[in-house]
């Protein structure tokens, strides 16, 4: 290096500037090397990749299998447990990995048939065995599959005549026992569409009796049954259990059809304001919680499970409102049930004052510790329900749900007042259609208004003399011919 060359690594004046310059660009100044080993570091890894697997959570120590690892694949909504029958993180991992890829490449079919050949579908699959793979797979309710399980076994039962004891009723029984190992012992495919048809058929018929009323409940029973037993068999559900049972063909319900949807639209029957008048006067002063219990249900419209679980501080009394909202022990029947309910200011009113009564308790209505969700409903305050019922028939309300009638009642003086949509809201339906299907009631007496031509005022009705003092004679002897 010669005297007049500068040394480049010596700081100047020069140098000084572009480092400041370089450093107020806010530029990374760590090296290319360092800035691009940090960046790769911060990518999400594919699930084909072997480090993917190798981060926490992804393996799973199965204790079924020796404490050995497996892992959960998920592709196009469908997710299967595999065994990777290694204890070697690594090793499980790169397993993981190349049976990510399988899925993807090959489809579920052939990566299943690969990598899980000792799980053979059943073969002539049992009703017990599509039972206990459905409620694995189910994303509903409990109390709803509990429903719709409960309601194949019934139709189940019918086909096969297994006879059905008052024992199978009991929630622990020997007789329960018996019978339910009786129903699921009966093989998928003696349950065919004709079989299931025939039930329908019978179904109504043993229950008709001549009496079209009883007729017309029936064929609602018979649809609701066959709606609830069918949704068991949803495609959502039938293409994750396909690998693991062979199902009959057709399927039990293929080609059966519903009966005609029955109206059931709801007609007010009950003297509102007669009922009202006892309610405040008489239930109020003998029973205070079957009272709030009679506010909830037709004021604001909720379901009994609604008001059963309704907490104090889901009552917004400077707003009028009442919130339906999840807790830990009440879900909602489903998301739009869940909203604001306002109320008159009277109710508030008397609300506000019930709460003083009682400033420590939790919930509304005074009732047992709330249990967790079950798959059947129970309620904490059905001593309450039970009383209110009662009282509801004494007064001439009718129906199987006279409680649920005050809802109804309540649905059609939103839609008599502000409109149909306005009922839906007030109800919480999912679609504005059940409101016009079941609620919405004509309160307004509507009528041609022609009568008065046909009966003046002095025409003595009560003794039929419906002819009019000017009439000709000769149409009044035709008419006493008739």
């Amino acid at each position: 290096m010669s005297a007049s060359t500068p040394d480049e690594t010596r700081p100047t004046a020069s140098n000084e500037a572009k480092k400041r310059k370089h450093l107020s660009s806010r530029v990374n100044e760590n090296s290319v090397r360092e800035v691009s080993e940090d960046n790769s570091a911060k990518k999400t890894l594919g699930k084909a990749d072997t480090r993917y697997w190798l981060q926490p959570g992804k393996l799973i120590s199965d204790p079924r299998w020796g404490s050995a690892f497996t892992c959960k694949v998920q592709v196009h909504g469908r997710r299967e447990s595999f065994p990777l029958r290694t204890k070697n993180k690594s090793t499980a991992a790169a397993k993981a990995a190349k049976i990510y890829g399988d899925v993807v490449a090959l489809g579920w079919e052939a990566a299943l048939a690969k990598h899980k050949p000792d799980e053979k579908p059943i073969r002539g699959a049992l009703t017990g065995d599509l039972i206990r793979e459905v409620s694995s797979l189910a994303d509903v309710r409990p109390a709803t599959l509990a429903g719709n399980v409960a309601a194949f076994r019934r139709i189940v039962a019918a086909v096969m005549k297994i006879d059905a004891t008052k024992g199978r009723y009991a929630r622990v029984s020997e007789e329960r026992a018996t019978w339910l190992a009786s129903i699921d012992a009966v093989p998928l495919e003696k349950i065919t569409p004709a079989a299931v048809e025939a039930w329908k058929l019978a179904f109504v018929a043993t229950r008709t009796a001549g009496d079209e009323t009883k007729a017309r409940a029936a064929r609602i029973t018979a649809n609701t049954t066959l709606r609830s037993a069918k949704s068991l068999f949803a495609k959502r559900i039938l293409r994750f259990i396909s690998s693991r049972l062979t199902l009959p063909s057709p399927l039990p319900f293929d080609g059966v059809e519903f009966y005609a949807r029955q109206s059931m639209r709801y007609v007010s029957t009950m003297n509102l304001e007669k009922i009202l008048a006892e309610a405040s006067s008489e239930l109020a002063c003998v029973d205070r919680e079957a009272f709030k219990a009679f506010i909830l249900c037709l004021f604001a419209g909720l379901r009994r499970s609604e008001a059963d679980k309704l907490r104090w501080e889901s009552i917004d009394f400077e707003r009028g409102l009442v919130r339906i909202e999840t807790h830990a022990y009440f879900s909602a029947k489903s998301e739009t049930s869940l909203g604001e309910v306002p109320i008159d200011s009277e109710v508030t009113a008397i609300l506000r004052g019930l709460r003083a009564k009682e400033p420590q308790a939790e919930y509304v209505l005074a009732g047992g510790a709330p249990k967790p969700l079950l798959k059947r409903q129970e309620y904490r305050a059905n001593d309450t329900f039970q009383r209110l019922l009662g009282w509801l028939r004494d007064r001439g309300v009718q129906g199987h749900k006279p409680l649920h009638t005050l809802r109804k009642e309540a649905g059609s003086l939103i839609c008599q007042k502000a409109g149909l949509f306005a009922a839906s809201r007030f109800l919480r339906h999912a679609d504005v259609g059940i409101t016009a299907q079941h609620y919405a009631a004509q309160k307004d007496r509507v009528t041609v208004g022609l009568g008065a031509l046909l009966a003046p005022p002095k025409v003595n009705v009560i003794a039929g003399d419906f002819c009019l003092p000017s009439a000709p004679a000769a149409f009044i002897k035709e008419a006493s011919k008739r």
